[in-house]
């Protein structure tokens, strides 16, 4: 460059005078920064509240104090424009900045969770710059109001474009925490909890889907999918195969005995050892009181039309009374009481009693259940046809002997009903689901399944009990049809969730305990501790660029190592406690990096908050002085 002229060196001295006197002229106005940060604040009623406090413990008059504080300002603003207006919005943002800072001891409350969105900030700015216009306004009522459609318009805009454009920023930084949070440490703040995550992760469980899980009689380790990842935990050794095996080996038994239960509480009487020691016991008491309810009958005598019927049954079905005799002699050591001649005629020695001739009706239906046994509908139906002569007879002579009867009869077919539902698992499944349907009355369903529960109950007894639970569990079997028909239907999900529980037990153990080591297993190995999943190096193995730099990332992460023994040994008693918040704390995001990314997040919220606040003051005053100025004019004409 050259040398300046006469005339541009004039100038430039000229300028760097006008300069030095404006910096002396604003060294001399005093500074305002509190006053100013309180108005933004206040959004601008500051000066009121001073003048008021400062009246009312100096004495001096409000309006002389409001007008000082307000010429103090002014000569501030106009001497140090720029940093009077820092000062304000950083004063209008001050309540975002308190809420941040208080949120460490408020458990994050005191700070936004999510920031609000463009139209509420827009709304919230009109509000706030309205009261910033009035406050800021000077005169009387009209006058101050006169500045507020201006000041609410641009506080609208102000805080819309100030908060969006800051929490853009926002986003941007906690997407970077988030980038780093999983690079540096996946999700836990230790190895262990890294591992278990991952395993966590490999379920398709959330933390409260696994929890509810444990609450519910199950194990992490007992899910199908980390089951590969849990036998190569136990081939590792040391404690934690010991707590492996220990957690798991009784799970089997444990489990199919709960299962067992749950059955039995709707299938029988769950207070009793067993359905068919319950069945007996209450046939038993049946029997005692179908006894007790015939004795009235014992030793009364039959009247006369009963033993007419009763000599001529016996002599139409002789073979009946072989059975009459051999019972009663029994019981009694006495010879039957009547004689059957050569002609076929019968002759009594004595008069029979009801129960005796009740007894001869018996012994006829007897032999007809034998005679349709071997065949011989034709013969069984015609001594039939004897039988129900002898019951009418009965019914009609006996007061009361009908309904005794009966009660005996219901008893008796329960029983029979019982041991259809024993056979229920075996022959055609279609056959015994056509008999169970042929039930009608809750007594007679109940029996059923009473037997069935029994059947169940021998068969768990038997090396084929593992295969039971199996069966059961799965919808498609002859065992899981019957029971998904007989078992009453609003209770059917929970005892096959816990079917499937023991099914899962079983697997488990027979897998982890048992099985022998694979390529599957060195290879899980090999994962553990890494953060890979079988996705993972499945994606490395399609040659996706995204699964190799996630992989890659995770080898030469933070806990790319594998666990050692005491770690392995925390991992193995997460994988098999039966403590719901235990296995919830450590499958939950709560590392380091994760409190730093929320930690970041607020931050991104609160300068949100008080870009937003800030800009709208920042908007308000000119938009204020727009609207006021164009009232002004409107009354001057």
């Amino acid at each position: 460059m050259g040398e300046m002229t006469d005339e541009q060196r004039a100038a430039f001295e000229a300028a760097l005078a006008r300069t030095r006197q404006q910096e002396a002229t604003a060294a001399a106005v005093p500074t305002q920064r509190g006053r100013m940060a309180a108005q933004g604040l206040t959004l601008g009623f500051a000066d009121e509240v001073e003048a008021r406090a400062r009246a009312l413990t100096t004495g001096r008059p409000y309006e002389e104090l409001l007008n000082e504080i307000r010429g103090s300002v002014k000569a501030y603003q106009e001497a140090r424009p720029k940093e009077a207006m820092a000062y304000e919005i950083g004063g209008a943002a001050i309540p975002a900045i308190g809420g941040l800072l208080a949120a460490p001891f408020t458990g994050g409350t005191s700070a936004a969770a999510v920031a609000p969105t463009l139209g509420r900030m827009a709304a919230i700015g009109g509000l706030e710059g309205a009261a910033y216009g009035f406050g800021t306004g000077e005169g009387g009522a009209a006058e101050r109001l006169a500045r507020v459609p201006g000041s609410a318009a641009a506080g609208a805009v102000g805080g819309a474009v100030g908060g969006a454009a800051v929490r853009g920023a926002g986003g941007a930084i906690t997407a970077l925490t988030d980038s780093a949070r999983r690079l540096v440490g996946q999700r836990g703040s230790s190895v262990v909890e890294n591992e278990i995550q991952r395993l966590a992760q490999q379920t398709g469980k959330t933390p409260d889907e696994i929890a509810d899980d444990i609450i519910n009689g199950r194990i992490m380790a007992e899910n199908r999918t980390i089951r590969q990842a849990v036998r190569a935990l136990k081939t590792s050794g040391g404690d934690a195969s010991r707590i492996l095996e220990e957690g798991i080996r009784g799970r089997p038994s444990q489990t199919r005995a709960e299962a067992l239960t749950e059955l039995r509480q709707y299938l029988s009487d769950v207070g009793e050892p067993s359905a068919l020691q319950a069945q007996r016991r209450s046939e038993d008491v049946a029997r005692q009181a179908e006894r007790q309810a015939y004795s009235q009958f014992e030793n009364v005598p039959a009247p006369a039309e009963v033993v007419e019927a009763l000599g001529e049954t016996l002599r139409r079905v002789p073979s009946a009374s072989e059975e009459v005799a051999i019972g009663l002699r029994a019981r009694t050591g006495e010879a039957p009481f009547y004689k059957i001649l050569e002609d076929g005629s019968v002759e009594f020695t004595r008069t029979p009693t009801v129960i005796e001739a009740e007894r001869v009706r018996r012994a006829v239906d007897n032999r007809v259940s034998s005679l349709y046994s071997g065949s011989m509908g034709g013969a069984a139906q015609d001594v039939g046809e004897v039988g129900q002569s002898l019951r009418g007879v009965l019914d009609t002579s006996v007061e009361g002997l009908a309904d005794v009867r009966a009660t005996a009869a219901g008893v008796r077919q329960q029983n029979d009903i019982f041991k259809f539902g024993q056979n229920a698992l075996s022959g055609d499944v279609n056959e015994r689901l056509m008999e169970f349907s042929r039930l009608t009355s809750p007594e007679e369903i109940n029996a059923y399944r009473a037997g069935l529960m029994a059947a169940l109950e021998a068969r768990a007894t038997t090396g084929s009990r593992q295969s039971l639970i199996r069966n059961l569990a799965d919808p498609e079997t002859k065992e899981g049809i019957i029971l998904r028909q007989v078992f009453p239907e609003d209770q059917l999900d929970d005892v096959l969730y816990r079917l499937e529980t023991a099914k899962e037990a079983q697997a488990t153990a027979g897998r982890v305990l048992e099985g022998s080591d694979t390529a599957a297993t060195l290879a899980e190995n090999a994962r553990r501790g890494m953060g890979l999943s079988v996705g993972d190096i499945t994606g490395v193995l399609s040659g996706s660029p995204d699964a190799i730099i996630s992989a890659a990332q995770k080898v030469v992460g933070r806990f790319g190592r594998d666990l050692n023994d005491a770690e392995r040994a925390r991992v193995a008693r997460i994988l098999v406690s039966q403590d719901p918040e235990l296995v919830r704390r450590a499958i939950t995001d709560e590392g380091g990096m994760a409190a730093l990314q929320r930690r970041v997040e607020q931050l991104a919220v609160a300068a949100t908050q008080g870009a937003r606040r800030g800009a709208t003051v920042g908007a308000a005053e000119p938009g204020a002085e727009i609207s006021g100025g164009a009232l002004r004019g409107l009354l001057a004409q």
